[in-house]
């Protein structure tokens, strides 16, 4: 078999099977981040949350545009104040306070996890203060910081060591 397909390769030929045709109606990230936010706000035991979910999804189809629009529904659910089912509810609950329990009991622990995500966010929250790679950003907070200082900026200020690191700390987002 292995041959036969290499051999079919080289000489041009097509191979016997056809490639499978793809689903006659595919169903959207959203419709499909939409069941399975409804499977999270009304089931009732873990099981049936992760039974009905696979119903709803196999790993293969799973994508990123089906995890930004499941997000983007917890999100606002959440903030909406939705009523959830006891199960989410209480893995909520529990998750809370397996939080907060780790920081009381790992303080060095939770402080270095709390470091880091700062440091994944500072270069973000430079550039949304201004502190743009090429200078302070025209119209921004930064800019109108740095008219206080009316053209003369002191070494060693915060603002110039803000604008170093908005300089030399950049990523593209």
């Amino acid at each position: 078999m292995l041959l036969q397909s290499i051999l079919n390769c080289i000489s041009g030929m097509l191979a016997a099977d056809p490639a499978p045709a793809p689903p006659n109606n595919p169903r959207s990230p959203e419709s499909i981040a939409s069941d399975i936010l409804n499977i999270l706000l009304t089931a009732d035991t873990p099981h049936n949350i992760h039974k009905l979910v696979n119903e709803q999804v196999s790993i293969e189809s799973w994508s990123e545009a089906i995890a930004f629009a499941l997000l983007h529904g917890l999100e606002s659910a959440i903030n909406s104040g939705a009523q959830m089912a006891k199960a989410s509810s209480d893995a909520l609950a529990q998750a809370k306070d397996a939080a907060i329990g780790f920081a009381e009991e790992h303080p060095v622990y939770a402080t270095v996890i709390a470091l880091g995500i700062l440091a994944l966010l500072l270069p973000w929250t430079l550039e949304i203060l201004g502190f743009g790679e090429l200078g302070p950003i025209e119209g921004s907070f930064a800019a109108g910081w740095q008219s206080r200082y009316a053209g003369y900026v002191p070494i060693g200020s915060l603002f110039s060591y803000f604008q170093r690191l908005g300089m030399k700390w950049h990523w593209s987002v």
